[in-house]
């Protein structure tokens, strides 16, 4: 699954990285880095809207109809079976996303111990995660809400956790965005995997409540 992550990319970086325009409610806006991203928060994602890429909000948790709870929010959408689920299927046919990452926190188990995932050292990149954006009802207001696409986990990091974001090839950021691209065709790019390191961090980031770079700095083997 993937639960938490790091964004610590300007929007302003972003948008140029992904070739896309920002929304109007991010010019001018205020940029902090976000080192511990949680669920049921405002995170930036690109979209396409009549055939132009935009950098604009979505708040991570989709509220499936079938709930009148807001703390049933899917926050993940298994690649395996996206096409299938009721509360995804349109949403993987004409709304797919792609949701900028610096990187991601992943447990391993059975200690629960937290690891960060990202590109090599010195890529200066951001990833991007493969979403879904769909209108949720929450507390009787329509929003743009999301979620992260999950698949089985690639070889170098099964020993951490069984799963992880589908992430999306730079090269296929166009076809992914664009509905015309049919929903088989859209699966084909899930599977495309990306170079990822991991290694050990502290248990701080367990709590939703820190947030700091101290969080994504690596440990002693010793500690």
């Amino acid at each position: 699954m993937c639960g938490r992550y790091v964004l610590v990319h300007d929007p302003t970086v972003i948008a140029a990285e992904f070739d896309a325009e920002l929304d109007s409610e991010l010019v001018g806006r205020e940029f902090t880095p976000n080192y511990n991203v949680a669920p049921s928060v405002h995170i930036p994602v690109i979209t396409l809207v009549a055939g132009t890429r935009v950098l604009t909000q979505a708040r991570w948790g989709i509220l499936p109809k079938w709930s009148r709870k807001a703390s049933t929010l899917l926050i993940n959408a298994r690649g395996e079976s996206v096409i299938e689920k009721v509360t995804f299927t349109k949403a993987f046919a004409t709304h797919r996303i792609l949701i900028p990452a610096t990187a991601y926190y992943e447990w391993k188990r059975p200690a629960k111990d937290p690891y960060l995932i990202s590109p090599p050292l010195g890529d200066p990149h951001p990833m991007a995660l493969a979403g879904l954006i769909v209108e949720s009802m929450i507390d009787g207001q329509a929003q743009s809400t999301c979620a992260i696409i999950t698949l089985a986990a690639q070889p170098n990091l099964e020993s951490i956790h069984d799963r992880m974001p589908a992430c999306i090839a730079a090269s296929h950021w166009g076809a992914w965005l664009d509905p015309e691209f049919d929903v088989e065709f859209a699966r084909e790019l899930l599977l495309a995997r990306i170079d990822l390191r991991a290694f050990r961090v502290d248990r701080a980031v367990n709590s939703v409540g820190n947030n700091s770079p101290a969080l994504i700095k690596e440990l002693d083997s010793t500690d």
